[in-house]
């Protein structure tokens, strides 16, 4: 079995960087999305959005936080592996909400 402890550095950081990247780019767009399903007063879909973009902030800031310490103490074994697991789980679980989506109106 892989063990990400034995990895190389540049490759844990650019893994980190990645999960980052894919927050803040989710986060962004669950924003959007819930200021776009704000105009109409009705839909259920706009406070999960919102919840979406707060979760993936928090997340991101996560990631964040695990990439610095990554990179100041050169050891990712300081740095947690779950977070890794979570981000992923977040952003399929985000993904689903988006695959099941449907644009019904609420009039």
């Amino acid at each position: 079995m892989l063990n990400p402890t034995n990895w190389p550095d540049w490759f844990q950081a650019a893994r980190l960087l990645l999960a980052f990247g894919l927050t803040a780019a989710l986060g962004i767009h669950a924003y959007n999305a819930h200021v776009l399903e704000s105009v109409q007063a009705i839909s259920p879909r706009k406070w999960m959005y919102w919840l979406y973009s707060m979760v993936f902030l928090l997340t991101g800031v996560a990631n964040f936080t695990q990439f610095a310490i990554t990179v100041v103490f050169r050891n990712y074994e300081k740095a947690s592996f779950h977070l890794g697991y979570s981000t992923m789980l977040l952003a399929l679980s985000y993904l689903a909400l988006l695959a099941g989506a449907r644009r019904k109106s609420y009039e």
